[in-house]
């Protein structure tokens, strides 16, 4: 993959510094600009190819969160700031991660790893491997209805054919945390909501499948519907 393009957008002069020295130290990344409010950043993304902006939400003129719901097709989005408050706010615009000022250059790493592995995952296209009878076989994500737990498997239900793979739930919702289609709503499932057809109660149904809702989920579910207007 080539490499990242970081554009920065901050009015604070320190912030600048740190996030131009915490850029500098991670391989794979590159500095597209330093941008001290949101009419700069406008003019830079225009200028230069950005993968990735880390920018704060309070600037003068503009606030981070204004200049993003004017952008038609964003670059992916760290929202670094010193508020909590627009934690809520920042969930709609599908940012990658939010960092809550002073973070550490580990806390900053973290950040940069999740936005790596969405850019990873669309230069590959829509597809994980898993491991299948020794073999490693192509899932296509569109196709993957819903994820069940059996015992130490994990069982992909693609329709009307599975597959049995030796891992656990943990692990695949963190292989599949770059596709924001695939939710976990129990336990044992994991679903793809564009394979949703209805809810009803606590059953989730999909095209070929009833999945129940876990009681320690039923918010997250509700969260994520609403946002899809499906509820």
């Amino acid at each position: 993959m080539h490499a990242i393009n970081v554009l920065v957008a901050d009015d604070e002069p320190i912030a600048r510094d740190i996030l131009k020295d915490y850029t500098s130290r991670i391989p794979g990344l590159r500095l597209a600009g330093i941008c001290k409010n949101a009419a700069e950043a406008i003019k830079a993304l225009k200028e230069n190819s950005v993968d990735l902006i880390l920018l704060d939400i309070n600037m003068p003129g503009m606030t981070g969160i204004e200049l993003l719901k004017q952008l038609t097709h964003p670059p992916l989005v760290i929202l670094t700031t010193a508020y909590t408050q627009y934690a809520v706010e920042s969930y709609d615009l599908d940012i990658v991660d939010y960092l809550l000022k002073p973070f550490s250059f580990e806390r900053f790493e973290k950040a940069i790893h999740k936005a790596t592995t969405i850019l990873d995952r669309k230069a590959q296209g829509e597809n994980i491997f898993v491991k299948v009878d020794g073999k490693l076989v192509k899932v296509d994500i569109k196709n993957l209805e819903l994820i069940e737990a059996v015992k130490d498997y994990v069982r992909l239900w693609t329709g009307d054919k599975s597959m049995l793979v030796l891992s656990t739930m943990k692990n695949m919702e963190e292989q599949l945390s770059a596709y924001p289609q695939m939710v976990r709503v129990h336990k044992s499932y994991m679903i793809n909501i564009a394979h949703v057809r209805e809810i009803s109660g606590n059953l989730i149904h999909t095209r070929t499948r009833e999945v129940p809702i876990g009681n320690t989920y039923k918010e997250i579910v509700t969260e994520v519907f609403n946002k899809y207007r499906l509820v």
